[in-house]
């Protein structure tokens, strides 16, 4: 057996919350490591988990904890006895066991009970490892070979590598949101850093047939699926057919209105789906001044139809910093193949880029919205588990969604 430990992070500063949010993660933890159950054992501390893992399992173990948030680090560790003659034969293993050759100890005494002082113990400790091992020399400032040795309550932690993971926050701990899931490559990293703070995220995806292919609904199950190996343990994507809002929108008087007014239609329809599912915020990937829908005036005047909260995460960032995340989380090269959305196939030649309320207000006025968009909601929303790693369709009653 090989012990991984797993540094919590951000999560020890939650004070009353703590507790909560440790068994948060430990829960999500779990679920992820499933496949494993049999070959892993579990040791928690105040500040660290610790996981026994049999020795074949490891490497699989560790990737995918790195999909975990609220995980700040991990490093696989030999543990020993509280005595100096334990921490040096685990030392050496790991010397021995290694190829780099600047050398550097680094002791932390967190019990400060053990009767050699951090400074003693290296002193003590590295003329020993470099007699055992000819080759090495010691580089404090720039080393390749680092190990670390942590005298705990009980026993003593020592490994040579931190393996960063995702930080943030456990998913679940900030309760449910409903993304905007167009199809492109803002929106699925909009729903990555949504699940960094610790929120569960559902999808809704607006389809527009026979205008939308079924290669673009393919693609955004497809984003939507990639997105479940940082989200919740279960979570839903609604497909709604937009057709007969579409073409209500065609008899707008003004064409420059047509995707801010588009735009609000969808804010109202997920916000009623969102208060059926009891999601708290709704999440899309808007970029401030990317395209005209989304100026400052124009988030305005299409935040003004909704009663939930409208997360932006990537609001402020711009197309290169979008992509590298979107690569990361293996999105990209599925959100640039060529189906296209709704919203970029009926942007309109000249998109107003300063809409005015009362204007998105008269405009509405014209056409006969409110009748259609009850009927899409109650009648052409499609609910979609994705569970044991695949979407199953489900029944809409069992929503609330008639």
């Amino acid at each position: 057996m090989k012990n991984i430990l797993i540094r919590y992070g951000e999560l020890t500063l939650k004070g009353n919350n703590r507790s909560h949010f440790i068994a948060k993660l430990i829960q999500n933890i779990k679920f992820k490591l499933k496949p494993f159950k049999e070959n892993v054992v579990y040791i928690k501390d105040n500040n660290s988990l610790t996981l026994e893992v049999a020795d074949e399992y490891v490497e699989e173990v560790v990737k995918e904890l790195q999909t975990v948030f609220g995980i700040y680090s991990l490093s696989i560790v030999e543990k020993s006895a509280l005595n100096f003659e334990e921490i040096t034969q685990a030392v050496l293993k790991i010397a021995r066991n290694s190829l780099k050759k600047r050398f550097k100890l680094e002791v932390t005494r967190k019990d400060k009970t053990f009767p050699m002082s951090s400074t003693e113990i290296k002193q003590k400790l590295a003329p020993i490892v470099l007699r055992d091992i000819g080759d090495l020399i010691v580089d404090v400032h720039n080393p390749d070979l680092k190990i670390e040795i942590v005298i705990k309550k009980g026993h003593v932690d020592i490994f040579d590598t931190r393996v960063e993971a995702l930080k943030g926050l456990p998913v679940g701990v900030s309760g449910k949101g409903l993304s905007l899931l167009s199809g492109g490559i803002d929106s699925p990293v909009a729903s990555f850093l949504t699940m960094k703070r610790g929120m569960q995220v559902d999808f809704i995806h607006f389809m527009t047939p026979p205008h939308t292919s079924p290669e673009a609904l393919e693609k955004v199950f497809k984003l939507a699926e990639k997105t479940a190996r940082f989200n919740h343990q279960q979570f839903k994507l609604y497909v709604c057919d937009f057709a007969m809002l579409l073409q209500e929108l065609q008899h707008m008087p003004d064409e420059s209105y047509k995707i801010t007014i588009m735009r609000r239609m969808f804010m109202r329809i997920a916000n009623q789906v969102a208060h059926k599912i009891n999601a708290k915020a709704l999440v899309t990937g808007e970029s401030l001044g990317q395209v005209a829908s989304q100026t400052i005036d124009s988030i305005n005047v299409i935040n003004s139809t909704s009663e939930l909260t409208i997360l932006r995460p990537v609001l402020t960032y711009d197309k290169e910093e979008i992509i590298a995340i979107s690569k990361f989380i293996d999105t990209y090269e599925t959100s640039i193949l060529p189906f296209d959305d709704v919203c970029s196939m009926f942007v309109p030649k000249q998109p107003v880029t300063k809409p005015k309320h009362w204007v998105a207000e008269q405009q509405e006025q014209a056409i006969m919205w409110e009748e259609i968009l009850k009927y899409t909601v109650e009648n052409l929303v499609d609910i979609y588990v994705f569970k044991d790693k695949k979407f199953i369709k489900e029944e809409k009653d069992k929503l609330g969604i008639k």
